[in-house]
């Protein structure tokens, strides 16, 4: 029998969120993100920048934009991020996916934003919700020395200036996500989930909270919980690719391999850097229907997509053994 049909055993690695690219322990990366105006190029100050790394988008810092429209971010590893930003005035951002090597020690990225059109809750994609609107300025300067906390990695100090934000002014969706985050990074999952379900208990589209939570429920092996945060972040943001490659995996776990292959199909008619797993993901689906010629496709796209993966010989053993012949 061709070792193919040990393909689901690679598979496995992918579904329980194995990085793409492996991280190295050698260099720190400083990284700045400057924001301007897609019409004139004029810088945006006072926005919020959040770094997210990996191929799960996990929160790595967030700053605030200075006066000249820039953030600075310290001691990236080398991996994948990308970049969000949003804020008062302007559309949410979510930046392409971005690698930086080992040994880089400077890597820049620029926004470009455009003025916001909706106004009633929080956008697509928004970190922003209107009630953040109503914060007293206590607690917005309160919320704003967590920000600066967090960006530093001062991670207790950090909570301790969400929780005094969020004690002022009970309805601050923002500083209960931020407190999410922080509750990550001290390995507090719990205390995380509990932030997050409050952040959604003011508001139920907040899409990046509900993401985060299906990430939660995903590792808990909750697959239905998952699968109805992602609809829920879906519904509200159709063209998320976090949420819809999230739901490829959650699709296959559940042996529903047609969904996933219509799935991983919405994902490729969208900008997906980073997410070549998707096709990876289809191609088991498709071999578990035995479409063999399907599965020999999605393979190639994958390799097309990621061809330095650390799974790129074996897919192309592959390929051959199905009779195929790798681009």
């Amino acid at each position: 029998m061709p070792r193919f049909w040990s393909l689901s055993l690679v598979l496995s690695l992918v579904l329980t969120g194995t990085a793409v690219h492996a991280q190295s322990e050698l260099g720190l990366c400083s990284l700045r993100v400057d924001v301007a105006m897609a019409k004139d190029g004029k810088p945006v100050p006072g926005v919020r920048v959040q770094v997210l790394q990996g191929l799960n988008s996990l929160p790595f810092g967030v700053a605030v934009t200075d006066s000249s429209g820039s953030a600075q971010f310290e001691n990236l590893s080398p991996g994948d991020y990308r970049v969000e930003v949003s804020g008062a005035g302007i559309e949410p951002v979510l930046g392409q996916i971005f690698n930086i090597i080992a040994g880089q020690v400077f890597i820049s990225q620029q926004i470009a934003a455009r003025p916001a059109t909706n106004n009633k809750g929080s956008a697509p994609g928004n970190s922003v919700n209107v009630h953040d609107l109503n914060a007293p300025p206590d607690a917005a300067q309160a919320s704003a020395r967590g920000d600066d906390e967090m960006q530093h990695k001062h991670w207790k100090q950090a909570a301790d200036d969400y929780n005094k934000a969020i004690a002022i002014y009970p309805q601050y969706c923002s500083a209960y996500y931020n407190l999410s985050v922080v509750y990550y990074q001290l390995n507090q999952p719990d205390k995380q989930r509990d932030a997050l379900q409050k952040t959604l208990s003011i508001d139920d589209h907040f899409v990046p909270a509900l993401i985060s939570l299906a990430h939660l429920e995903f590792a808990d092996h909750k697959l239905p919980e998952t699968r109805s945060l992602l609809e829920s972040a879906i519904t509200a943001d159709p063209t998320n690719i976090e949420a819809l490659a999230l739901l490829v995996r959650v699709d296959y776990m559940q042996g529903k391999y047609e969904a996933t292959i219509a799935d991983a199909k919405r994902v490729h008619s969208l900008p997906h850097d980073g997410y070549a797993t998707v096709h990876y993901t289809a191609a088991a689906a498709y071999q578990q229907l035995n479409r063999i010629p399907e599965m020999i496709s999605e393979l190639k796209l994958y390799l097309k997509e990621d061809p330095t993966s650390s799974n790129a010989s074996y897919v192309r053993q592959t390929i051959i053994e199905l009779g195929g012949k790798p681009d």
